[in-house]
């Protein structure tokens, strides 16, 4: 039986897999456009003098860093994947809620990358799988390790609370 939380969970598993769909959806002109806005915030952050480079330097910077954060962006949307997708699994057993979200998340990163064979400029790559793959387990990994942590402060404190 399904309880509320993992409902709650499946749901929003599948609104981030849409989010996920939007955005490899883009072709490439409008990808790029999305992660060079990102790493030109990034850089104004930390280099204020960015904004005083010529827009040559600018776009050097940027296209220097393109590539980093297009795939940092991969393991972290399939980190959240795999964070969201673990608490939608109800199971008392560790190594099913652990596995369970990164076979999907290997599931759902093949398919996303078959679909952006298809968009214009986009390719489908074996590399982009392995790491968002890798994001996944490191999302149910990461969820798994506080869901353990809490699950150790609960009886902790059923049992003070016994004790008592």
């Amino acid at each position: 039986m399904i309880g509320k939380r993992q409902l709650i969970f499946f749901i929003l598993t599948l609104i981030w897999c849409g989010v996920i769909f939007m955005f490899s959806s883009q072709n490439s002109e409008a990808s790029s456009q999305t992660s060079g806005s990102v790493i030109e915030t990034v850089y104004e952050f930390i280099v204020p003098e960015f904004s005083e480079f010529t827009p040559q330097q600018q776009e050097t910077h940027v296209e220097s860093l393109q590539f980093f954060a297009r795939k940092a962006a991969h393991f972290t949307a399939y980190f959240i994947l795999g964070v969201l997708a673990f608490n939608s699994v109800n199971s008392k057993k560790k190594a099913l809620r652990f596995f369970i979200p990164v076979i999907f998340g290997f599931l759902y990163a093949c398919s996303d990358e078959l679909h952006q064979y298809f968009i214009p400029g986009r390719s489908c790559e074996f590399r982009d799988v392995c790491i968002d793959t890798l994001g996944a387990a490191a999302g149910a990994a990461a969820a798994l390790a506080v869901s353990a942590i809490v699950s150790k402060k609960r009886t902790k404190t059923k049992k003070d609370l016994i004790s008592d």
